[in-house]
């Protein structure tokens, strides 16, 4: 089988990195660039759709049948959390430290500098 010039034998595994999806500037404009307004209404990934029914742009749960059976509890609980996140703390950069997006590969793809941030509580006044 042709695959994009790719010659791939019958039977031969093809691995790739989930993680490269994400970076495919015929996809995202800017994809290394921390972004997260593309998700909100008006950005270009507004609405994307992470089960891979629609289309794939990403895919952080798989797709097919092997999908995380947990997709649905998993984004419920990261809505609640983020916003519980965002109302009670303040979110800065800790000064005179860059956002290094340079990755490691461990089992999964991980940021090889872990992101630090300072969070100052809200005041409630």
């Amino acid at each position: 089988m042709d695959v994009g010039g790719y010659l791939i034998p019958k039977g031969a595994t093809v691995n790739f990195m989930v993680a490269e999806m994400g970076r495919d500037e015929r996809e995202w404009e800017n994809p290394m660039q921390f972004m997260p307004e593309r998700f909100l209404p008006g950005g270009d990934g507004e609405g994307v759709d992470v089960t891979g029914s629609k289309g794939i742009r990403m895919m952080p749960f798989g797709v097919g049948r092997r999908i995380c059976a947990g997709l649905n509890t998993a984004m419920l609980h990261l809505e609640y959390f983020v916003a519980n996140m965002v109302w009670e703390f303040e979110w800065r950069e800790i000064a005179g430290e860059e956002v290094d997006f340079a990755e490691k590969l461990e089992f999964t793809t991980v940021m090889a500098k872990p992101l630090r941030a300072q969070l100052v509580r809200r005041s409630i006044d």
